[in-house]
């Protein structure tokens, strides 16, 4: 009862403003309508005794929108006096251009000449400076009395309250004679404005200082006579100019924080709001004042913020936002732009940014635990406000997507457990039988549908019917109806089940992509065959059936045991690329680059996607559809878009599939030797044997597809696997996992072992990655690829030696035989001959040089260890082969020069 007592008394003041903005837009109108009366009477003063006309005054600007064009004089329009008849207007150009005589010659307007220094000085900076001093006059005045004793409390306040009355009557009493100024042209500060605010400014300490200081006034009392006051100040803005509007409205909006009270209520604070911001919307659309609007509107946002931090009752700030979104909408949106074309309606970002805002407030209050069930009433009414509005009012199209953010955050933000956990069960039929759900999940799974159909219904009738809309705003109405639904749907299924198989969810996405589908062909059905296509219907035919696409990713997903999202959104991402190829819609490219980055996104926070429980059946496990389908579809995607250009959409498309491809290999081998475990922490030299191989085979394919077609993709992928497998084989098979630096036994037997899969088959891929690089890749490139090779194979020699001779065993603690040690110098000799010989068959310098190292290699043995460590016979046997290798090699290398010399040519006779 004491609420709608409330409400009847502020409903009187409510109605005195808008009389006052009605009355005074009349008086506007009969003002302007008088002075085209006096212009038309000084045309007909030259045959007559009219009156002359009135000197000319700006007409007021058309109702709609309000911020379109802002009037630059300060005080009202005001007609003068007729002058006498004998002085009509001596050229045409006083009158105006309307009522020009035909054929009168128009003489050009002067410029007008820029205020200097000096007249700023006087007529601007001066007058500032004096408002400023005679407010701080005053301060220093009763400041000066309350030192030496003079005056009492009540004489204090008294006389700060006839100084404030003195300076807004002088204020008022200038603004009357200002039109009759000789210096009214001179453009300088508003003194009347100036008065007026240094007098409100005043009034405003005057009564705080009764409150705080002397406890004259109550809480309630003060904080009434602080609301006039900045109302007032407000309403005398409209004469005063806009300087005074602003502190009013900053007084207004301060003035609850200045009061304070043992027992704070935040139904009074909201009341006062809703009629400040009312009455600061009101005066923007009087004095046609844009940032008046957009700062009361931001000014209801911060006081939504503060009352949901320092309140405990939540539904006073769910009120004062629903109030204040309905005012913004009305006094920002409807009334603007009622008559709006469509072809005209470009977004309106300030009017839109203010209506997020509205949606991202109500999302923070409906995470409040202190809501209860309020939250669904209170989210629904503010998302169906904004769809409203996104709907009724095409500018700010971008409102649908706040009705869909505010959807999905409180879906977010729903203690759903909580409730669940304390609510009666209810069973719902399943396809699988008969499951207990809680009431909570009812209400949860209603909101979000009920919800997400109406505004994803009212979008999609928006795009067919106004089929002259902007790209840039069809493109937000496209995006509620198609994007909106699938992130409700997945939210929601996250909520409900945990991302945990689930029949029910894959029911409903395959009911989606059916509406989506039939979304599509009603779409397709208002094309016609002969006219131009239309813009938006071709992006929301795109559109949606690419959401039917991605629909069913989602329900197989949700349907098949360990489903990820990764994998629905590459599948989407594949569907959405053969969308835009039967359709060539560009901008569906970037639907698909879209879907890669947020695919890229859980790449990166989560490399390991597919789970830890993919069983331990090799290759054929989880990580086979978790990492291979995405791979595929990416690739496939880059295919379908590469047919209308390779930009950089492709590019990156492209580089997902690649990424997808090593991340599947790389991990199946792990699965595969760690017995199903991929994500263990322990190596081996078998499987970084085989990693190594890996990241060789995938360079080289990037090498060849390189130098069939050149691209950064490749010049990338190609240096990244090459780095990364140069690392894996120095740090890892040279050192970490190396069989002689530990315990790790060789897997096989003497031959054909696992230095075979680790070592030898690395080497061989290294050195084709060195023959493939040729010509194509720089010559840094090739020779450390030939680099590893040999490197690779050196290595498998001398550890597949020490096999033979130690068993499966090979640390290199072990005690090293003399068989052992003259084997090394014989098989170095062997191969270096070996490669010496084929590089001589093929005339290849690049072997004839590998073969010098594993040659200076043996040399090195020869000398350094066989001479220390071999007696006897072997070493006499390590020098003899030795030396009859490198006679050998000087011979061959003999025969080669003389060969390519020529015949020795005869002596001459003599």
């Amino acid at each position: 009862m004491e609420i709608l007592l409330v409400l009847v008394a502020l409903a009187f003041p409510v109605c005195a403003i808008w009389g006052f903005v009605l009355a005074w837009g009349a008086r506007t109108q009969i003002g302007f309508l008088a002075q085209r009366l006096a212009v038309v009477e000084a045309r007909l003063g030259a045959a007559g005794a009219a009156p002359a006309a009135a000197p000319e005054a700006q007409a007021p600007p058309e109702p709609t929108p309000f911020w379109t064009e802002e009037p630059t004089a300060t005080a009202p329009p005001s007609v003068e006096a007729p002058r006498p008849a004998e002085a009509p207007p001596e050229t045409p150009s006083e009158l105006p251009p309307d009522l020009v005589p035909d054929g009168a010659p128009v003489p050009p307007v002067p410029p007008t000449a820029q205020p200097g220094f000096e007249e700023r000085l006087g007529t601007r900076w001066a007058v500032w400076v004096g408002g400023v001093a005679l407010g701080l006059g005053g301060l220093f005045l009763v400041r000066y009395s309350i030192e030496q004793g003079l005056l009492g409390p009540g004489a204090r306040i008294a006389a700060g309250a006839f100084f404030a009355l003195a300076l807004i009557a002088a204020g008022e009493w200038m603004r009357r004679r200002e039109t009759a100024s000789p210096f009214a042209a001179i453009p300088s500060a508003h003194i009347p404005g100036v008065l007026t605010a240094a007098g409100t400014s005043t009034a405003f300490a005057t009564v705080y200082a009764a409150y705080a200081l002397y406890g004259m006034v109550g809480p309630a009392g003060a904080f009434v006579l602080l609301g006039a006051i900045a109302v007032a100040t407000m309403l005398a803005s409209a004469l005063h100019g806009p300087a005074l509007a602003a502190l009013g409205l900053l007084a207004a909006l301060a003035s609850p924080l200045l009061v304070s009270s043992a027992e704070p209520r935040l139904w009074p604070v909201v009341l006062y709001l809703a009629f400040v911001v009312f009455a600061a919307y009101g005066l923007a659309r009087l004095r046609l004042w844009q940032w008046l609007a957009l700062s009361a509107a931001i000014g209801a946002l911060l006081w939504a913020w503060v009352l949901a931090a320092a309140g405990a009752d939540m539904l006073p700030v769910m009120a004062h936002l629903l109030v204040q979104a309905a005012l913004a909408g009305f006094f920002l949106v409807a009334d603007p732009h009622r008559r709006t074309a469509d072809d005209e309606a470009n977004p309106d970002w300030p009017a839109s940014g203010v209506l997020l805002g509205f949606a991202v407030l109500t999302v923070l209050v409906a995470a409040s635990w202190l809501i209860g069930a309020a939250r669904p009433p209170f989210a629904g009414a503010m998302a169906l406000m904004l769809a409203g509005l996104a709907y009724r009012y095409v500018p700010v199209a971008p409102a649908a997507a706040g009705a869909v953010l505010v959807t999905l955050g409180t879906m977010l933000f729903w203690p759903l457990a909580r409730e669940a956990g304390a609510e009666p069960r209810n069973l719902f039929p399943d396809v699988f039988g008969a499951s207990p759900r809680p009431e909570a999940v009812e209400t949860y799974l209603g909101f979000a549908t009920g919800l997400t159909a109406v505004i994803a219904a009212a979008s999609l009738w928006w795009i067919a019917r106004g089929r002259t809309l902007p790209l840039a705003t069809a493109a937000w109405y496209v995006g509620a109806a198609t994007v909106g639904p699938l992130l409700v749907l997945i939210v929601a299924y996250w909520r409900v089940t945990g991302f945990d198989r689930s029949i029910s969810f894959a029911v409903v996405a395959a009911l989606l992509a059916a509406a989506f589908a039939g979304a599509a062909g009603w779409l397709r059905r208002m094309e016609e065959p002969d006219a131009a296509p239309i813009d938006g219907v071709r992006l929301a035919l795109g559109a949606t059936a690419s959401a039917a696409i991605a629909a069913l990713a989602a329900g197989l997903t949700f349907a098949l045991d360990k489903g990820m999202l990764t994998v629905a959104f590459a599948l989407a991402a594949l569907g959405t690329a053969w969308v835009a190829d039967r359709t060539a819609l560009p901008i569906l490219r970037y639907v698909v680059g879209a879907i890669g980055v947020v695919v890229l996104a859980r790449l990166a926070y989560d490399p390991t996607i597919a789970g830890e429980k993919l069983g331990t059946t090799p290759l054929f496990n989880w990580l086979l559809w978790g990492y291979g389908v995405p791979a595929l579809s990416f690739f496939l995607a880059s295919r379908l878009l590469e047919k209308s250009g390779r930009d950089r959409v492709v590019r990156f498309v492209e580089s997902l599939s690649i990424a997808f491809a090593a991340f599947l290999v790389f991990f199946e081998i792990r699965h595969w030797l760690q017995g199903g475990d991929p994500f263990a922490v322990t190596s081996d030299h078998l499987e970084l044997g085989l990693m190594a191989t890996a990241g060789l085979a995938f360079a080289i394919v990037m090498v060849r597809a390189q130098a069939r077609r050149p691209d950064v993709v490749y010049d990338v992928a190609s240096r990244l696997f090459g780095a990364l497998t140069c690392v894996v084989c120095i740090a890892g098979l040279g050192g970490v996992a190396n069989p002689l630096w530990s315990d790790e036994e060789v897997i096989g037997g003497a031959i054909f072992n696992s230095l075979m899969l680790a070592y030898l088959l690395p080497a061989i891929l290294a050195a084709a990655l060195a023959y493939f690089s040729w010509g194509v890749r720089p010559q840094w490139y090739v020779r450390t690829a030939g680099g590893v090779a040999l490197a690779l194979q050196l290595l498998y020699t001398l550890l597949e030696i020490r096999r033979i001779f130690q068993g499966p065993a090979i640390d290199a603690s072990l005690e090293t035989s003399q068989g052992e040690l003259w084997t090394y110098s014989i098989a170095l000799l062997v191969i270096g001959v070996a490669i010496l010989a084929v590089g001589f068959l093929r005339d290849s310098r690049p072997l004839r040089l590998l073969s010098a190292g594993y040659i200076i290699a043996a040399i090195l043995k020869v000398f350094l260890i066989d001479l220390a460590n071999l007696q006897g016979v072997t070493r006499a046997l390590s020098f003899i082969g030795l030396g009859l290798a490198l006679v050998g090699i000087g011979l061959t290398y003999q025969k080669l020069l003389a060969r390519r010399a020529g015949p020795i040519p005869a002596p001459p006779a003599a």
